[in-house]
């Protein structure tokens, strides 16, 4: 993923640098050097942002949600969350997500987190 991509995304959320990068678990520097193309990032963290773009781009999630839950659980919990839920991550650490968590008759409910216009029964 690019520098730009990077900073479409943290701008689709209507997140800062700071609040992106706190999401992330890492430092406001690093998410300014990715977006100004002087790093990139690793593997692990490039397989998160891709996962979490799939969320971003998903018609069905509530952005202002989504964006709520990085806040309160950074990106593995929200990645784990909507796996749990039935969303498909289509890569490697979406699937590693999956083949850990069996699904439960809560899933309904842990969909209900990510939709529009629905709330929690």
């Amino acid at each position: 993923m690019g520098a730009k991509e990077i900073k479409e995304l943290r701008e689709k959320l209507g997140a800062t640098q700071s609040e992106f990068a706190k999401a992330l678990g890492i430092s406001f520097s690093t998410v300014s050097r990715w977006e100004s193309g002087i790093s990139q990032p690793d593997d692990t963290q490039e397989e998160q942002l891709i996962a979490l773009k799939q969320l971003v781009d998903n018609k069905d999630v509530d952005q202002k949600k989504l964006r709520k839950m990085l806040g309160l659980m950074g990106i593995g919990g929200v990645i784990a969350t909507a796996v749990i839920a039935g969303f498909v991550i289509t890569n490697p650490w979406g699937a590693a997500i999956t083949s850990l968590i069996k699904k439960s008759s809560n899933t309904g409910k842990i969909l209900d987190l990510f939709k529009k216009n629905k709330k929690p029964k």
